[in-house]
């Protein structure tokens, strides 16, 4: 499948027809079938586009926007304290497109000092909510007339204070011009070696062989962030350099950055993703998945001489 450059946005009456649109479709392939006709029907009215216009007025509404075409592949809600309506287009569920909609809802909640969240659970949702982290609190059923009922769980998941990041909307996208690696490339020694007193082809020195993918993430036309990560093995990749603006730290760049690797590592059939992280950097890691395996992390007398050190980590890619 062919990579995609997606952006996040807020809501806007422009997106109301074919934001709907996408939701009745996601109503009709994901739950007929699963739900009897009338539930699927109260689905649809659930999200009418009456309900999203009032949600928008009270609440927040993202969509997860295709930069090729325009297109909403996902959207999600919150609600004050609940989140809502979460949906990704059939044809592109199993790509964590839904992943990254509830991290950006997440991310809201925690910065507005919300503690704990809450929401429905359709049938075929609870595994994907239970992934990241949702408790399944009570089972319900609702009577919607004609003998028919509508089943599905209530769910809560709880933060900690520290776990809260600034938002930011940045760009996220597969680097394919001259002009975009030569601006990453620049990121990542201002930012990684050249604090460190590194010549600025310091770089050279840590290539390895391997087809490279290199990620950006822009905002307002500006890349804030870059990743690259070289194939090592048949069903490996391993993250060589994650790097963000000063500016531009703490806002979940880095987490998207790594949530993107994770969702093309999963199309292109991936297994793990290696990682060598600094000391300084290794917990950042732990929070996006990775864990600690044995093995000799490589040693540099620059980096000691800054008290670095560095562990190996490594992560298993979800497969769709």
């Amino acid at each position: 499948m062919e990579e995609d450059t997606i952006m996040i946005r807020a809501f806007a009456m422009t997106d109301l027809h074919a934001l709907h649109r996408m939701i009745c479709e996601t109503i009709d392939a994901s739950y007929s079938g699963i739900y009897p006709p009338r539930a699927v029907a109260f689905f649809k009215e659930h999200h009418s586009e009456k309900k999203i216009v009032e949600r928008s007025s009270v609440g927040e509404i993202l969509v997860l926007i295709s930069e090729r075409d325009s297109s909403i592949l996902a959207t999600g809600s919150l609600m004050v304290s609940e989140i809502i309506g979460v949906f990704v287009r059939p044809d592109h569920q199993r790509q964590g497109y839904g992943k990254v909609i509830m991290t950006q809802l997440e991310q809201i909640a925690m910065e507005q000092k919300i503690s704990e969240l809450s929401l429905s659970i359709s049938l075929p949702s609870r595994r994907f909510y239970e992934h990241l982290g949702y408790k399944v609190l009570d089972e319900c059923i609702l009577d919607i007339g004609g003998g028919e009922l509508l089943e599905y769980s209530s769910g809560k998941k709880k933060f900690h204070p520290r776990d809260g990041q600034k938002l930011s909307m940045a760009t996220l996208e597969v680097v394919k011009t001259a002009a975009d690696a030569a601006e990453v490339d620049d990121l990542l020694w201002r930012v990684l070696w050249q604090p460190l007193g590194f010549p600025r082809d310091i770089r050279n020195n840590f290539k390895i062989v391997g087809e490279k993918l290199e990620l950006a993430a822009k905002e307002n036309g500006l890349i804030i962030g870059g990743l690259v990560a070289v194939q090592t093995a048949k069903n490996e990749i391993e993250l060589r350099h994650l790097a963000v603006t000063s500016s531009h730290q703490r806002k979940g760049i880095g987490r998207g950055l790594v949530t993107e690797l994770c969702r093309i590592a999963s199309i292109r059939m991936y297994r793990r993703i290696h990682t060598v992280a600094r000391n300084t950097s290794a917990s950042f890691f732990r929070t996006v998945g990775f864990q600690t395996v044995p093995g000799f992390a490589p040693e540099h007398p620059v980096f000691l001489e800054h008290g670095i050190t560095f562990e190996l980590l490594e992560k298993a890619v979800e497969q769709g």
